[in-house]
């Protein structure tokens, strides 16, 4: 009988393959890998390098959704960072996309970028800080927000929100 230490030593035979494809099935079953997984990592990927103000995601009350009636479907999420809260209201749309209407507090014009997996859409909000974006594919996407006069020299950080699933 060999020690354990020389086994370890030894090249990956048939049978040592075969234990490794039974334990990737056995995951692969009982926790699959998310299908959207590849994409949200090329996501975060992206956003290194990045310098801007995170926002993060606020609780929002669900309560009065209790009694929402009809097949409308709708959510409304919430991102505050120190400097600017956004809050937008997702919609479907019949053709498979979603409506995105925002709104920013404190109430300004801004130039809104949606980055989807696909292209990136661009909206300004006006001087109530009201934005839509009328048809964007589902996915993963995430807002960046930058001043409006950024374009022609103007400073401020951008303020990207964490990945959202649309």
């Amino acid at each position: 009988m060999k020690s354990p230490d020389a086994a370890s030593q030894e090249p990956m035979d048939d049978f040592d393959l075969e234990i490794l494809d039974g334990i990737r099935d056995l995951f692969e079953h009982a926790d699959p890998m998310p299908p959207d997984l590849p994409e949200r990592i090329r996501f975060s990927l992206a956003m290194r390098g990045l310098e801007a103000e995170v926002a993060r995601l606020t609780a929002a009350d669900q309560d009065d959704l209790v009694a929402a009636r009809g097949a409308e479907h709708s959510r409304t999420i919430t991102f505050d960072s120190e400097s600017l809260t956004i809050m937008i209201r997702i919609d479907s749309n019949d053709d498979g996309t979603v409506r995105i209407d925002g709104w920013l507090a404190p109430p300004q014009r801004r130039e809104i970028e949606m980055q989807t997996a696909t292209d990136p859409c661009r909206v300004s909000s006006d001087d109530q800080g009201r934005f839509a974006f009328i048809s964007v594919p589902r996915g993963t996407a995430r807002l960046v927000v930058t001043a409006a006069d950024r374009a022609n020299g103007g400073s401020g950080r951008p303020v990207v929100t964490p990945p959202l699933i649309l």
